[in-house]
């Protein structure tokens, strides 16, 4: 019975790479004490232990999955990466290449210290420095060796993969905890520090909520006024609002049974029904100003709309949220800002970057109005440009397969390399002509995350009857090399940024969580802060973290 079993899966690797994904996901949802292995770890030791049985899954396979995750890597951070080349990113570039370079030497230092292998160090990088894409390129490389036999590429190949899952627990876990008992060890009130930074946003000095963050949708309401006092009647609907301060709008108004559209100039009458669209803190002025508050269905019925729009227009990046003139932001409000998916602060200095996503809320005329202004909507779709997918990896591949000797050493992106260059490229290109290459949001996560998993699940699969042998033999010096590794990068970051750099923690904080790709990391930080602030910093490095440890992985085989 069971060898009727494994040669059903022997013949069909398949199965085994959906059972191994399944069982990996529902791993790595497991917590203790709050911290859980992630899908990424659960899959590959799931994957380990089923390779047992010796499955022979195809390379087609996991070509496929890993192009698939790369572009999808690319396309996402590329605009951010691109962004972050300016002047004013360059101190986050300098950061992330100080923990990049500083990660890869240290990693070639244990490498030779503790005798391991090309393959054993190429692992022990990607899974310290959490960047699962070393994995690929690092085979990538491996796979293009000359002069070794086929027995020692694959005993490489597995020794990656042991090495990735063996270090990759601490990297992830091991800055969890350091960034959580780091504040008190440098003695830094970090929750200080993040309002720092929250008040130079907001651009005052006043420890309100209210005026720490500019926001303009906390509780959003409607409703109606009588204009029965003097300081209403004969007065425009501009000065009206200028009256009223905070963000309340007068959206429209009723008058002699008929509703009609608001304009700056339109003069308010006796008896005028105002409807005023704004924070519910904001409304008890407006009795005072205008008149009572009345009922009235009919001038209230407005249709609303919330919509997400990606900052696209090269007028509106660097600008600040307080500098947008109120013409402009009328009768909309804002609900929050995300940067590469992750929420930041709104302030009033909180600046702008390409490809940010603003959902905004208030009537459909007005939302509309200010999309045309700012970018390009993002409205719900299942639909996937699959040309633009299958063209950035068939490029990709290509860029990949290139390579030049510098010092009498091969240089190449790999496959690996290249198709996150045409990710990178495809996600600026979309970012400035939004018209085409759409991947939603839905189908973004598909390509990331179950491309990954399905690739670290054929080489799990793969690396399996070698894994008991290279656990044995290295994994007591792999987990202390891992300790090693995932901690000194972080040390020289933070020397460099606040020494050199005089950082905000709260923001240099964040920034080595992206430097080092760990988004668990990042949420700790974010925990501790009890702010978003870390967010700023950690989207710019994390674009660039995971452009420059990708190709670690094939530059550390070629010169190892």
């Amino acid at each position: 019975m069971w060898q009727d079993i494994v040669k059903i899966c022997q013949a069909n690797p398949q199965i085994v790479i959906f059972l191994a994904v399944a069982i990996g996901y529902a791993i790595g949802k497991l917590k203790f004490r709050g911290i859980s292995l992630g899908a990424t770890t659960g899959v590959l030791i799931t994957a380990l232990v089923l390779g047992q049985i010796a499955i022979d899954v195809p390379a087609i396979f996991q070509a496929v999955f890993f192009a698939l995750f790369m572009f999808s890597i690319g396309y996402r951070v590329g605009p951010q990466f691109f962004g972050g080349l300016k002047k004013e990113g360059l101190h986050y570039l300098m950061i992330s290449l100080v923990v990049a370079v500083s990660g890869l030497v240290m990693a070639i230092i244990l490498g030779k210290a503790f005798g391991f292998d090309k393959g054993t160090t190429a692992g022990l990088l990607g899974g310290a420095m959490t960047q699962s894409s070393v994995i690929g390129t690092a085979q990538g490389a491996i796979n293009q060796l000359a002069g070794i036999t086929e027995a020692q590429r694959s005993s490489l190949d597995s020794n990656v993969a042991v090495a990735y899952a063996i270090t990759y627990i601490f990297g992830t876990a091991g800055l969890v905890v350091l960034f959580r008992i780091l504040p008190k060890i440098l003695r830094i009130d970090l929750k200080a520090e993040a309002k720092i930074v929250e008040k130079e946003l907001s651009g005052t000095d006043d420890d309100t909520e209210e005026t720490e963050f500019f926001s303009w949708h906390k509780s959003l309401d409607m409703r109606a006024y009588k204009a029965v006092n003097k300081t209403a009647i004969g007065k425009k609907v501009s000065e009206i609002e200028e009256a009223l301060k905070g963000q309340l709008a007068v959206d429209r108004f009723k008058r002699n049974g008929r509703v009609l559209d608001s304009t700056p100039d339109m003069v308010i009458e006796k008896d005028d029904i105002l409807v005023l669209v704004g924070r519910r803190t904001e409304f008890p002025e407006a009795t005072n100003i205008i008149g009572p508050e009345v009922d009235d269905k009919k001038a209230e019925d407005i249709t609303g709309e919330i919509l997400s729009v990606c900052v696209t227009k090269r007028e509106v990046f660097g600008r600040k949220l307080g500098s947008f003139d109120r013409k402009i932001t009328h009768g909309v409000f804002l609900k929050k800002i995300t940067r590469q998916g992750h929420e930041i602060p709104i302030a009033k200095n909180t600046i702008i970057e390409k490809c940010d996503v603003l959902e905004i809320a208030g009537a459909k005329e007005d939302v509309e109005r200010l999309v045309d202004l700012i970018g390009y909507p993002e409205r719900p779709t299942i639909e996937t440009d699959l040309i633009t997918v299958a063209a950035g990896c068939f490029l990709g591949t290509l860029v990949g397969l290139l390579a030049f000797k510098v010092g009498g050493v091969p240089i190449t992106l790999g496959v690996g390399g290249g198709v996150l260059a045409a990710g990178l490229v495809f996600g600026w290109l979309r970012s400035v002509h939004p018209t085409f290459g759409q991947i939603p949001g839905g189908a973004q996560w598909i390509f990331s995350d179950l491309g990954l998993n399905l690739f670290i699940a054929s080489v799990g699969l793969s690396a399996g009857p070698q894994a008991l042998a290279a656990l044995k033999t290295t994994g007591g010096s792999l987990f202390i090399a891992g300790m090693i590794l995932t901690l000194f990068p972080i040390v020289m970051g933070l020397i460099y940024g606040k020494v050199f750099l005089k950082m905000n923690p709260a923001l240099l904080f964040g920034a080595l969580c992206g430097a080092e790709t760990v988004t668990a990391a990042l949420n700790s930080v974010r925990e501790v802060a009890d702010s978003n602030v870390p967010t700023i910093s950690y989207t710019v490095c994390y674009a660039f973290g995971n452009v420059i440890l990708t190709i670690w992985g094939s530059i550390l085989i070629n010169i190892m």
